[in-house]
Formats: C-alpha cells, sequence, structure tokens
C-alpha cells in the first residue's frame, strides 16, 4: 500500500467513532472463530413457545415486496429461477446454487436472494387458496428446507451473506410474515417443518441479538431493531421478551440520531429515507414500549413532511446518492400505509419552496419547474458509504416531466459502473481536473468530503434563489472553491450560475444528465432538446475557449437497469476564476 493510498484510508478512518472501530474489530476476529452455539428452548417445537397474539401481527401491513408477483414467483421458482433487481438467474431447483461464500460480482443480488421476500410470495398463494397453491406448498417446503440446511450458520460461507445481520433482520420479517399468513392449522400438518422452521428462525434472531451492526450503524441498525421486534413478538419467553427490548432500545436511540430535525434521513439518500421509514413505522406496530412507539409516531410523521417535498411531479423520489426507484415503497403507497396505520401524513401536492437546512436540499415545487438542488453534506460522518461525490447536483422536472436527471445506482460491486455512479462527472455538477469533489473510492468509502458552506436561500415573488458553495477541490493546487446559484421563477427559466473561484490553471467540465425521453443537438452557444412535446433552448456562457458536446452517458433508474441517455457537456481549461452560466428557457 502507497503513502497516498495509507492517506486516504486515515482519511477514510477519521470519520468513524472508537465504537464503531471496536465493534468492526470484534467482529473480524470473530469471523476467524468458528461459528457461535446458539442453544435453542427446550419445547420449541410445540405451540406453546409461539405467543399466543402472534396473528395480530397479520394486521402489519406489507409495505413493499420487491421481484415479481406471487404467481410469477411461483412459476420461476418452479423452474429454478429467481428474479429480483431486473435479473434473473437460474440458480437450480434440485439443490439451489444459494451464491454462498465471499462474492465481487452481483453481491446486492445474491444478499437480495437471502432476504426471501420469495418465501412470503409463496405463502401468499397458500392463503388464497388459487389453483397453484399446491405448488406453491410444495416449493415452500423445499426452498426453505434447502436454504436450512445448506446455509446454515454452521455451513462453509454462509456467514458471508446468508448470516450477514441485515439480511438476517429482513428475512425475519419476511418469515414472520409468511407464518402468520398460513395459519396454524397449515402448519401444524407439517409437524417436522414447522418445528424446523421456528429451531431455525429462534438461531437466526438470536445471532442477530450478538451481532448488532454497531460498527456501520445507519439504516443496517435500525433494520437490526425491525428483525428483533418481529420475533420478540411471534414468540413468547424471557428471551423473546429481552430481544423486544434490545429492539427498543436501539430504536428509542437511534430515532434521535437519525432522523434530523428536518426530517431528513441522515444518510441523504431518498431511497433509504423509504425504507427507514418502512422500518419506523414497523416498529410503531410491533413494539411493546409506549414512550418508544409514542417517539416512532413523531419520527415518522417528521419523515412524511420531508418525503412530501422530496417527489418529482410523477409521484417518485429523486436518485441523490445511492437510490433506485422501485427498491422501496413509492412515496405515495408510503404515505398511505401510514395513514392506515393511523399516522398521520399530508399527501396534497406542495407548492412553493423549502430549505431542508439540517439535510442540506432546496427544493422548488411551481410552474412549470421542480427543482432539487443539493446542498448539504454527502452523509454523516459514522456513515457515508451510501454517499456520491455530487456536492451542488441537482435534478429537476419540466411540466411533470424529469429532465435533469441524477445518474442513479446500478449495483454494489467494485466495478466500473459503481466508479461511475458516485463520481462528480456523472453528476450535474462541476468537476475540476476529473477528480471527484469528495474523495469516493472502493464500494462504499470515503476519504476526503466535500462540505458546504454559505448556504443562502430565499423564496419570494413566486421565486426560488439558493446560493451555495463547497470546499471539495481545497486540496488541490491553487485551492479552487465551487459556488453555485439556482434561480427558478414560475413561469420563467431555470438559471443555474457556476464560479470557480481560486489559482492557477485548471481543466473544468460540468453538464446536464437529460431524461431518456429528451434528444439533443448543438446549436451556437448552447443545445436545442425536446421531448417531441415540449421544445427546450439550453444557452450557456463562459470562457471564449469552452467546447460544448453531447455525450452518450448511462443512466440507471433501477438496480440492475441501464439505459443510454444524452448528457449536455461542457468543459474548458483557464486561470481560475471562471464563471459558467446556464440558461434553461422553453422556446417561444
Amino acid at each position: 500500500m502507497s503513502i497516498g493510498d495509507l492517506a486516504r484510508f486515515a482519511r477514510t478512518l477519521s470519520g468513524l467513532s472508537a465504537s464503531q472501530l471496536f465493534w468492526r474489530g470484534r467482529y473480524a476476529l470473530s469471523r476467524r472463530l468458528p461459528p457461535p452455539h446458539i442453544p435453542l428452548p427446550l419445547q420449541l417445537t410445540s405451540d406453546s413457545d409461539v405467543a399466543r397474539d402472534c396473528e395480530t401481527l397479520g394486521a402489519i401491513p406489507v409495505f413493499h415486496r420487491p421481484g415479481p408477483g406471487a404467481g410469477e414467483v411461483v412459476d420461476r421458482l418452479a423452474a429454478g429461477e429467481f428474479l429480483h433487481l431486473n435479473r434473473s438467474e437460474k440458480i437450480g431447483r434440485d439443490e439451489p446454487d444459494w451464491k454462498l461464500g465471499p462474492r465481487s460480482r452481483d453481491r446486492l443480488w445474491a444478499i437480495t436472494l437471502h432476504y426471501h421476500a420469495w418465501c412470503h410470495a409463496l405463502a401468499e398463494v397458500i392463503a388464497q387458496g388459487r389453483n397453484d397453491a399446491p405448488i406453491a406448498g410444495q416449493l415452500l417446503l423445499h426452498y426453505v428446507t434447502d436454504w436450512i440446511d445448506r446455509c446454515d450458520l454452521d455451513c462453509p460461507g454462509a456467514r458471508d451473506l446468508a448470516w450477514n445481520s441485515y439480511a438476517i433482520s429482513t428475512r425475519i420479517g419476511w418469515w414472520v410474515r409468511s407464518y402468520v399468513l398460513l395459519g396454524r392449522a397449515w402448519w401444524q400438518a407439517r409437524p417436522r417443518f414447522h418445528a424446523t422452521f421456528l429451531a431455525s428462525l429462534w438461531r437466526q434472531a438470536e445471532f442477530v441479538a450478538g451481532h448488532l451492526e454497531w460498527d456501520l450503524r445507519g439504516n443496517h441498525l435500525m433494520r437490526d431493531a425491525v428483525g428483533l421486534a418481529w420475533a420478540g413478538r411471534l414468540f413468547s419467553g424471557p428471551r423473546p421478551d429481552h430481544w423486544l427490548e434490545q429492539a427498543a432500545a436501539i430504536a428509542g436511540a437511534q430515532f434521535s440520531e437519525q432522523v434530523l430535525p428536518d426530517g431528513g434521513h441522515f444518510e441523504r439518500s431518498p431511497m433509504y429515507h423509504l425504507h427507514v421509514m418502512e422500518d419506523v413505522l414497523s416498529l410503531t406496530l410491533l413494539l411493546r414500549d409506549d414512550a418508544v412507539r409514542r417517539s416512532a409516531r413523531d419520527t415518522w410523521s417528521r419523515m412524511a413532511n420531508y418525503l412530501a417535498w422530496m417527489r418529482h411531479p410523477d409521484g417518485d423520489i429523486p436518485l441523490l446518492n445511492d437510490a433506485a426507484l422501485g427498491s422501496a415503497c413509492n412515496p405515495r403507497d408510503m404515505l398511505a400505509k401510514g395513514r392506515q396505520c393511523g399516522m398521520t401524513s399530508d399527501d396534497a401536492s406542495c407548492r412553493g419552496g423549502r430549505l431542508f437546512a439540517d439535510t442540506g436540499v432546496a427544493v422548488w415545487h411551481g410552474d412549470p419547474w421542480t427543482v432539487f438542488f443539493d446542498v448539504g453534506p454527502v452523509g454523516p460522518d459514522c456513515q457515508p458509504g451510501h454517499a456520491h461525490a455530487d456536492t451542488l447536483t441537482l435534478e429537476c422536472s419540466l411540466n411533470g416531466r424529469r429532465l435533469f436527471v441524477d445518474p442513479g445506482t446500478y449495483c454494489y460491486d467494485l466495478n466500473a459502473a459503481r466508479r461511475y455512479d458516485r463520481s462528480t462527472a456523472a453528476h450535474n455538477t462541476v468537476s475540476i481536473n476529473n477528480s471527484d469533489s469528495s474523495e469516493v473510492w472502493h464500494i462504499f468509502r470515503v476519504g476526503a468530503r466535500a462540505q458546504p458552506a454559505e448556504v443562502c436561500v430565499d423564496f419570494s415573488n413566486d421565486a426560488m434563489t439558493a446560493d451555495a458553495a463547497h470546499n471539495g477541490y481545497s486540496r488541490l493546487s491553487g485551492s479552487p472553491k465551487h459556488r453555485r446559484r439556482v434561480i427558478v421563477r414560475d413561469g420563467g427559466e431555470l438559471r443555474i450560475e457556476d464560479i470557480i473561484d481560486g489559482r492557477l490553471t485548471h481543466t473544468l467540465e460540468g453538464g446536464y444528465l437529460l431524461a431518456p425521453e429528451w434528444r439533443a443537438e448543438i446549436s451556437g452557444s448552447g443545445w436545442n432538446i425536446t421531448d417531441g412535446d415540449a421544445r427546450l433552448r439550453v444557452s450557456i456562457s463562459g470562457p471564449l475557449d469552452m467546447s460544448l458536446s453531447i455525450d452518450e452517458r448511462r443512466w440507471h433508474p433501477q438496480f440492475g437497469r441501464e439505459i443510454a441517455v444524452p448528457r449536455l457537456s461542457w468543459c474548458c481549461k483557464g486561470r481560475l476564476p471562471v464563471e459558467v452560466t446556464t440558461v434553461v428557457d422553453i422556446a417561444r
């Protein structure tokens, strides 16, 4: 490892707490030791260890089940095929390939396989008594039994993904839902499978209880609490009561740590904001501690207000930081599920502007523009793993349709797609000397982090004027500093003014990634773009030697999905300071 690599590694560790480093070291050591022995209650094979009120858990709504519909799940599993994250793969039926062991490719696909949402899809078909219920029952018994036999904690490679605490906690939720959905009579007719299923579920909960993700924190720790709460409500006895107490203690502390005063989740990803909202709402329904439940309801309501603003006119989220459409419950459904559970939320379309100062995003909902301007930190110091080097980027819609989009997220692998998605050059902001504004590296690591400064946002006269700067390039020679002003007005143009202060000569590159329905052509000092209905003029002014181009880039609106789209790009090389102004106006 070079001196430069050591320095970057030190910058990456500098934001972590001592407790995170302690837990990371402890878990790294434990993985080198034999798996822990997890004892079972003597009478776990009987219904006496299942809570008498477990049927009430069926009232907790399913927020979002990723993947195909239940009927398609039956057909695919019958052929030994799994489909999720926009990719299907034959892994076999008799002896499925559960993708055990460490993986350098398709890690997210493999770990999602171990979430077992497919188990709940099969249980749904069985419970509904559909024509394909018999085959669904056979598939559920076969695949779950095979998974328990060949993916147990003692099996080689199981601890890498199958027994990852986040995966276990997610799987516990789907298993308990499936257990309740199938009903006691179904399980009593299959006593051997019943005992095996409950024993595995118990061991998984005990493992999570002893391997909480204090090293990662963030949304992982919240999901751990939800998994313990599901298991604590299904079973009865001292240990399940302890799991519920653990879940309540985690939740009570994490609500205030993870959810900022303005309601945004501290990882600054709208997708993970939705995931955490689902977990918070689950905890309001699962926990027995009244004080923590009240805190959960207040936390969810603040998150709901933030979410109401963080929607494009098409109803879905902007793709800031790690985010993908369809990976979580969409905003409208999330707010509706909350109301179904007695929460208060307003689904009316937001109008005007709002600065979420704690999260760091300025939002404008007007006519014809919707704009999201990122003026915040890339993420919390303790967990910036889902951060992109995207400070001062923006997304926008025009007349209800997305126009400028962020690149999205294709995968969580160490590859070119991951590097592209996180890079500054892939976002609608300015890159200097082909560098990233924040030092994103590996899959989830961040060294030096751009810090926003001089944020000033004004809403007046049916317009938003938002100013901000960041110091992400101060490590370069001449200490460049990027400032951006965004001005948007109802019935008017969108204006973006970039000023790069500093000294010496630098290469500057910027541009705007277009949604796939838009087409572009260079015309004079700018571009003409159209989607067949609207026609826009994008004018740009800057140094005399500035070059314009239309590049083919990649847009990743969902995990595993790639679409070629045009990017309006500009580039120049000159002595700082440099000013570049972009004006987007509807062609008259």
